[in-house]
């Protein structure tokens, strides 16, 4: 017995059952298939989702710190870099600055949704927003909003402030905004031909656009048409006139511009707000080529008439090509008459007239020193004439000076000579010619003292008196005086002399 006791004893020993071993494995098994069936059901509830990408978040607003506004906008700019509207709020009469988010809502009048970037400059919108952040919540096209287009008639009533285009009447406000080329303008800019859009709510306009305005034409090298008329298409528009600015509608248009025996026809663009200029240089009169003909005319001061009209020879004398007469007058001188041809660009012509001869008068003789007697009847050989003064000098009319030195008798010292007179007294006279002066104006005259008149437009002119005469003229405080010698040679007497000689 003791034998079998030690036996057992050993044999528990050396190890579990074999039972049980079996029994523990059968346990792990179980519980490993547990946790592999719990881990499939937990992978079974996640969501598929690409690898490395992260899932969207779910749209947030930013924490409200004021109350929400709604008004009705018009938009004026966009920026999707910063997520930003430039809206003028027409109830709060004021340009707003709203951030956009993901959160906000934006749709088209039907209200379909869209993105920042579809909204258009002039858009009339709804718009809800944070007060205090200026966070957008929603932004859609007013579902009310009526559209005009290509519009034309504009005509403005600022006493009311209505608009008429056709027959139709809106009013507007100071939240009308009025785009061309995408600039804000004022509504003064607008014409009645101007083409526009107009949009609205109700029987308010918000909104002006300009699809066709205006521009400008002028004229260069046009002043052989002046006086004459400008046509557009055909159809008249105005008479031509110096400066002439036409406002014609933006586009391309054929313009035809006459006046006698001129015309011309060309095409013309007319851009928006900008002045076109229409160059008629290949269309003008070819003119006349002119000559300088320079006149070297003796003596000085004679007269120059072309084709009967007094000319300045001072300074060359511009003259178109042609034929012309010309006559060179001076008292005391004989006349010349003649042809003159200009054919070239600068040219010279030279005339000097001679002296008329002096005719002796029956019974009047020459004396040795100069003087005249007259005859006596009775044989007594009284003179009865005396001469102008010893070495005294006088001008003649031509303005030149001559010596005289004769005297009646030897013992004479007067300076002035007797003029001619008539039986009872008076100065004799030429009443068929006169004594011309030439002077600066407003120049007055005297002769021996008695006042004779005033230059006016250059000249005067008065009775022509025969002797010798002292004549003054007068200039405001300065004075000039000569003696001239007026002959009865039969022609006028015409001096000339001016101040700033």
């Amino acid at each position: 017995m003791d034998g079998r006791n030690k036996n057992r004893k050993h044999s528990y020993a050396g190890g579990p059952p074999k039972g049980a071993v079996l029994l523990v494995m059968v346990l792990a098994a179980v519980i490993i298939l547990a946790i592999a069936a719990f881990r499939v059901a937990a992978d079974s509830r996640k969501p598929a989702s690409s690898p490395g990408k992260k899932p969207t978040p779910a749209p947030t607003y930013a924490a409200s710190s004021g109350e929400t506004k709604k008004d009705i906008g018009i938009l004026e700019y966009t920026d999707t870099e910063t997520k930003t509207l430039q809206i003028y709020g027409v109830g709060e009469e004021k340009t707003l600055w709203l951030t956009y988010t993901s959160a906000t809502d934006i749709t088209d009048k039907y209200g379909q949704a869209i993105v920042a970037g579809q909204l258009i400059r002039g858009d009339i919108l709804e718009i809800e927003y944070e007060a205090s952040g200026g966070i957008a919540r929603s932004v859609a096209i007013a579902k009310e909003v009526w559209e005009h287009p290509y519009q034309t008639g504009l005509v403005v009533s600022t006493k009311r402030e209505m608009l008429t285009v056709g027959n139709r009447n809106f009013i507007y406000s100071d939240a009308l905004h009025i785009y061309n080329n995408s600039e804000m303008v004022e509504l003064s800019s607008l014409l009645e031909q101007d083409s526009i859009t107009l949009k609205g709510i109700g029987s308010e306009v918000y909104v002006i656009v300009v699809e066709r305005g205006h521009g400008y034409l002028t004229l260069k090298e046009g002043q052989d048409y002046v006086g004459g008329s400008i046509l557009v298409n055909n159809q008249y528009i105005s008479q031509i006139t110096e400066e002439m600015k036409l406002t014609l509608k933006e586009g391309t248009f054929e313009v035809t511009v006459e006046n006698d025996d001129l015309k011309a026809t060309l095409e013309t663009t007319i851009a928006r707000d900008q002045t076109t200029v229409l160059d008629l240089t290949e269309y003008v009169r070819v003119p006349d080529p002119i000559g300088r003909v320079t006149f070297r005319i003796q003596p000085i001061g004679a007269l120059l008439f072309i084709n009967n009209e007094n000319t300045f020879y001072g300074q060359p004398v511009e003259l178109p090509y042609g034929i012309y007469t010309i006559q060179v007058e001076s008292g005391g001188y004989i006349s010349y008459e003649g042809v003159l041809k200009v054919e070239s660009a600068a040219s010279e012509l030279a005339v000097s007239l001679p002296e008329a001869p002096v005719e002796e008068e029956p019974g009047v003789t020459t004396e040795p020193n100069g003087g005249q007697s007259e005859e006596n009847p009775s044989g007594n050989g009284q003179e009865n004439n005396s001469s102008s003064g010893q070495g005294g000098s006088s001008l003649t009319g031509d303005g030149s000076s001559s010596n005289e030195g004769s005297t009646s008798s030897g013992n004479s010292s007067d300076n002035s000579s007797e003029n001619i007179t008539n039986d009872d007294g008076s100065y004799r006279t030429d009443d068929d010619h006169n004594i011309i002066i030439y002077s600066d104006d407003e120049v007055e005259i005297y002769l021996d003292g008695d006042y004779m008149g005033v230059i006016e437009e250059g000249k005067a002119e008065f009775e022509k008196f025969i002797g010798t005469f002292e004549l003054e003229l007068v200039c405001g405080e300065e004075k000039k005086s000569y003696v001239i010698q007026v002959d009865d040679d039969g022609e006028d007497f015409i001096f000339r002399r001016y101040f700033d000689e």
